[in-house]
C-alpha cells in the first residue's frame, strides 16, 4: 500500500498541507458553508470556494470557521472540513493510500485541545498522526540550531524560543489578525455609530493598513447604523493604524517577556541572529519595521512566511532523530 506523508498546519484562517516529495498541495481558507440534510450538517462549498459567495445569498446554509484562536471548536465540522480538502489532493484510485501525518499545533494547546486534533485527524482519514508545536516546525524550517520564532497569524500569536533540544520558553497570545479586524470594527462603531462586517474589514485591512505613518489615504465602506439603516462612512490609513497599535505594542511586551526567560546561551544566538517572524499578519506594509525598532533587534522574515509553519514540519520525515531529540517521539 503506498504511504502518503503530510506537513498539516491548522491554523485560524488558513489550513496548509505540504506533502513530501512534491512541496505544497493546499492552502485554503478554514471555512465552509453547511447545510442540513436529514439532521446532518454537509458541506457545500470550502476553503476559497466558500469566501467567494460568502457576500451572496447562502439559502438557509451557515458559514462555519471550526478552528478558532488557534484550537478546534466544532470538531464534527473540523473533521469534515479536514476531509474534504484531503480528498481534493489525494487522486481517487482502487486502493486508499496510508496516511501518515506531521500537525502543527499551538504550544499552548491544553490536553483536550491535542486530543481534538488527533481525534478529528484520524477520522479525517490520516493513520497516523504526530504532533509538533509550531515553534519547532519554524525551527526545522530555517535549518539553525536555535533561535527566538514569533508566528503572528489569524487567531494566535506564538512566541517560542527554541533549540534543537524542544522549545525553551515560549507564549501564545489570543492577539493576531483577528483581534485588528475587531479593533478596526469598535473604532468605527465607537466614533461613528457604524458597524462595519469583519469580511469587509478583512479586505479594507489587506488592501489600505500600513504601519508608515507616511502611508494616507482614505477608503470607502459600508455598514449598518444602530438603527439598522445602511450607511457609508470614508476611513483613512491612520485610523485604522490607531486602533491597531496598541495590540501590536501588547505582542511586543509578550515578546520582551520571552526574551526576559530566555537561557542565557540561547539568548546570545538570539542577540546575534534577531528575531524570525512568520505568518500572513506580517503582510501588513510597516509592521516588521515597526517590531524592529521597538525590540532594537533586527527582524528577519521567514522566505515563504505564510507556508512555512508546513514546510518546515515536513522536514522532521527526513530528521527524524531531531523530532526524537526534541520531544521524545519516534516516527516510523
Amino acid at each position: 500500500m503506498a504511504t502518503i506523508e503530510l506537513s498539516i498546519d491548522l491554523g485560524s484562517k488558513f489550513i496548509t498541507i505540504y506533502q513530501k516529495g512534491i512541496g505544497l498541495v493546499l492552502r485554503e481558507p478554514a471555512i465552509a458553508i453547511a447545510t442540513k440534510s436529514r439532521n446532518r450538517l454537509e458541506i457545500r462549498d470550502a476553503g476559497y470556494r466558500a469566501e467567494s459567495v460568502m457576500t451572496g445569498s447562502l439559502g438557509g446554509a451557515r458559514v462555519i470557521a471550526p478552528i478558532k484562536e488557534g484550537i478546534i471548536v466544532d470538531e464534527e465540522m473540523a473533521t469534515m472540513l479536514l476531509h474534504y480538502f484531503l480528498k481534493k489532493i489525494i487522486p481517487e484510485g482502487i486502493f486508499m493510500p496510508r496516511i501518515k501525518a506531521i500537525v502543527s499545533i499551538c504550544e499552548s494547546s491544553s490536553g483536550s485541545d491535542r486530543r481534538a486534533v488527533e481525534k478529528c485527524c484520524i477520522k479525517a482519514g490520516i493513520k497516523e498522526v504526530t504532533l509538533v508545536e509550531s515553534g519547532l516546525s519554524l525551527l526545522a524550517y530555517t535549518n539553525s540550531i536555535g533561535g527566538l520564532f514569533v508566528d503572528i497569524g489569524g487567531g494566535k500569536t506564538e512566541i517560542s524560543a527554541v533549540t534543537n533540544h524542544g522549545i525553551a520558553t515560549g507564549c501564545s497570545v489570543n492577539i493576531a489578525g483577528d483581534a485588528f479586524n475587531n479593533a478596526i470594527i469598535d473604532s468605527l462603531y465607537m466614533n461613528y455609530g457604524v458597524k462595519v462586517g469583519e469580511f469587509t474589514i478583512e479586505n479594507l485591512k489587506k488592501s489600505a493598513l500600513s504601519f508608515y505613518v507616511n502611508d494616507e489615504g482614505s477608503y470607502a465602506v459600508s455598514g449598518g447604523s444602530a438603527d439598522g439603516s445602511p450607511r457609508s462612512l470614508y476611513v483613512t490609513a491612520e485610523q485604522m493604524r490607531d486602533a491597531v497599535i496598541p495590540l501590536v505594542d501588547d505582542i511586543i511586551e509578550v515578546i520582551m517577556s520571552v526574551l526576559n526567560q530566555t537561557p542565557p546561551e540561547l539568548s546570545a544566538e538570539i542577540l546575534r541572529k534577531g528575531i524570525f517572524v512568520s505568518g500572513g499578519s506580517l503582510h501588513i506594509p510597516g509592521l516588521i519595521d515597526y517590531l524592529e525598532q521597538a525590540l532594537e533587534l533586527p527582524v528577519t522574515p521567514l522566505k515563504d512566511i505564510e507556508n512555512a509553519i508546513a514546510i518546515g514540519g515536513a522536514r522532521f520525515f527526513d530528521e527524524k532523530n531531531l523530532l526524537s531529540d526534541m520531544l521524545g517521539v519516534k516516527l516510523y
